[in-house]
């Protein structure tokens, strides 16, 4: 029987549970204790794998974007045509920060470290202006193609209509953290979609 023997967990596994801490309680908010706590590693165990909290963090950040966006591609590019496949992305995004039918006050862990810790770490925005730029061109992309391809007539241009939908989204996530269930949500963000004409 081997007491106090570090428990043994992926590297990947070690970021799922990070994300959900980070994503709960927020950067400033966590601890290197409740991190140990929750995988079970001893400290020397996570510092050299990830190295310090920020590493850490910023490896969660980067993981929980890249997810998001693998979820956002694979949604938009199997549905019948882009429009559709946008709308259903958009309601994807807010399902991710909902439980149960149930806003469960995490809103969107971008979000949330866009407000809470971006505007004095640069290296947190950093990683943030990154993945939004990469987001950015597969939804101009998309929307482009719904222009192009299936001749879809934009209200806007792609660039603006990005714009307008990912400021609502954001705000969005900010306010279904405390005021707001999930039908709510999908309701005003379906009208924001029809006055973009999507």
């Amino acid at each position: 029987m081997n007491i106090g023997r570090p428990r043994k967990l992926e590297p990947e596994a070690i970021l799922e549970i990070a994300i959900n801490i980070f994503w709960a309680k927020g950067y400033e908010a966590t601890s290197i204790a409740d991190i140990l706590k929750a995988t079970g590693l001893h400290k020397g165990s996570l510092y050299q794998t990830f190295g310090d909290k920020k590493s850490l963090f910023i490896a969660c950040l980067s993981s929980y974007q890249d997810q998001m966006l693998h979820s956002i591609s694979n949604t938009v590019n199997s549905a019948e045509d882009p429009i559709t496949g946008l709308r259903l992305a958009m309601h994807e995004m807010i399902d991710m920060s909902c439980t149960d039918g149930d806003c469960n006050n995490v809103g969107c862990l971008v979000v949330n470290t866009l407000v809470e810790t971006a505007p004095h770490d640069n290296d947190i925005r950093a990683v943030l202006e990154t993945h939004d730029n990469m987001f950015q061109q597969f939804m101009i992309k998309t929307l482009n193609k719904a222009k192009n391809e299936f001749e879809y007539e934009l209200k806007l241009s792609p660039e603006i209509t990005f714009g307008i939908m990912m400021t609502f989204m954001c705000g969005l996530s900010s306010v279904t953290k405390n005021m707001m269930n999930i039908e709510q949500s999908k309701q005003l963000l379906d009208t924001q979609l029809q006055l973009l004409g999507l």
